[in-house]
């Protein structure tokens, strides 16, 4: 008799599993950080890096721009996904790539890829949208990261090379 039920039970589930595979085996490869560095080849990330030990003990993540397959704003922060299949769950990120800002939003060029992320709604101002920060690399000191870091918000503060 219980043989039969585990049989009809493992009947039961194992079309569910079939179809949620992707996303039960992608939860291992979740990495929640508090910030996030973005780097090209050009801005190599110790630069930053070692700013943000110096300043404080957070959970920092860094990835290379040429990586990055997706990058996405949502109401739980910014969602990066690489090629090969991390998915960064991160509440603020700094950019040490190029970027270009328009009207409503700021283009990230990521290697191959350019993102938008917007930072006012024409249409939909109820939309929260994160704070855009914006340093010379000059001026990327500890007196100027810790209020950064210390907001409460999500952020992207975008790194120019001189």
């Amino acid at each position: 008799m219980r043989r039969r039920d585990f049989i009809y039970n493992t009947g039961l589930l194992l079309p569910g599993l079939f179809l949620s595979g992707p996303l039960a085996m992608a939860s291992n490869k979740t990495i929640e950080a508090a910030m996030l560095i973005i780097h090209d080849e050009a801005n190599p990330a110790h630069v930053v890096n070692t700013i943000f030990n110096q300043a404080t003990a957070i959970n920092v993540h860094q990835v290379s721009a040429s990586a990055i397959s997706d990058l996405v704003y949502s109401k739980k922060g910014f969602v990066v996904t690489t090629h090969d299949n991390k998915t960064f769950l991160v509440q603020k990120m700094v950019v040490h790539a190029p970027y270009q800002l328009h009207a409503h939003c700021v283009k990230l060029n990521m290697g191959t890829k350019a993102f938008h992320l917007e930072y006012t709604s024409v249409n939909d101002n109820s939309v929260v949208r994160p704070e855009y920060w914006f340093l010379k690399t000059s001026q990327f000191q500890p007196d100027k990261v810790i209020p950064f870091i210390q907001r409460n918000r999500h952020a992207v503060l975008c790194m120019t090379g001189s």
